[in-house]
């Protein structure tokens, strides 16, 4: 009997070059796109910009980490375009509930501050276990400075933060050109 993979989620995890020095641009970057709480999400457990003018962020952005957009362009074996980025914060017990981002394209999550005892970012299988027909979830192991890349359509959340420390994204989706 020989067994194969019927179908394979591919995922992505990159470490940021001179991650100290970029660390530092993109928390003065975000400085003009600042984040809040949407009150119009009840259940929202975090600050984003999101819904806010976000105009330039992408272009800047990618000044910044052009070396990793190159790396990611490379290893994805096409080119792609930024057509939505933000930035989320998590205060201590902030979480974010099961979503995705689309049914296209691909979704990159830059860690970039990550303090020990907060939450990786869980991602959920897209089918049930055939033995347990139970759920399934994936957490990619990562440390501040690291880029997780997966399919846009795939479901994830964040647990809520223990950490008194602020955790921060920068997320953004990759249409592929």
């Amino acid at each position: 009997m020989i067994q194969e993979s019927l179908f394979n989620i591919p995922c992505w995890k990159i470490q940021i070059i001179n991650f100290e020095e970029k660390k530092k641009k993109l928390t003065k970057l975000l400085e003009s796109y600042p984040e809040k709480k949407d009150p119009t999400r009840k259940l929202q457990a975090f600050t984003t910009n999101r819904q806010s003018d976000r105009s330039g962020l992408a272009e800047q952005f990618a000044s910044i980490m052009n070396e990793e957009m190159e790396d990611i362009s490379k290893e994805i074996k096409t080119d792609f375009v930024i057509p939505r980025i933000w930035s989320v914060s998590y205060d201590k017990g902030g979480y974010h509930l099961p979503h995705n981002h689309g049914s296209t394209g691909l979704t990159g999550i830059l860690y970039l501050n990550l303090p020990e005892d907060s939450p990786e970012t869980t991602y959920i299988q897209p089918w049930n276990d055939y033995v347990l027909d139970a759920v399934q979830y994936m957490e990619i192991p990562i440390t501040e400075g690291d880029i997780s890349i997966v399919p846009s359509s795939i479901l994830h959340f964040s647990k809520p933060n223990e950490s008194d420390s602020k955790k921060r994204i920068i997320s953004w989706d990759m249409k592929i050109v």
